[in-house]
């Protein structure tokens, strides 16, 4: 007989927005980085608008790493690790807005 869970009562929509890329170098190798070391993330995809890339030239859509409260610390320190990668992100550290699930 198949056991039954509840998930009521576990917090699990805990999750920051932590940093942005727009270069998929970047994002590919801190996403082998993040697997590597078993943090846990989803991504954020915010795609440009014309208008955007009309007037103000940004042609790259953006990824956001949206990575558990819990792992942000490693997360980061694997950043402070790799400087070369840090330079090319931009740090948001806001709590995500949305449930998507």
């Amino acid at each position: 007989m198949a056991k039954e869970f509840s998930f009521s009562n576990v917090k699990i929509h805990n999750e920051i927005e932590l940093f942005s890329v727009t270069d998929m170098k970047v994002k590919k190798m801190l996403e082998h980085l993040f697997l590597e070391n078993r943090i846990s993330y989803f991504e954020k995809w915010e795609d440009i608008s014309f208008i955007r890339r009309f007037f103000w030239g940004e042609e790259k859509s953006r990824c956001t790493f949206c990575i558990n409260e819990m792992q942000a610390e490693k997360a980061l320190q694997i950043l402070d690790e790799h400087p070369e990668l840090k330079e090319r992100t931009e740090m948001v550290k806001k709590r995500v807005d949305r449930t998507y699930f």
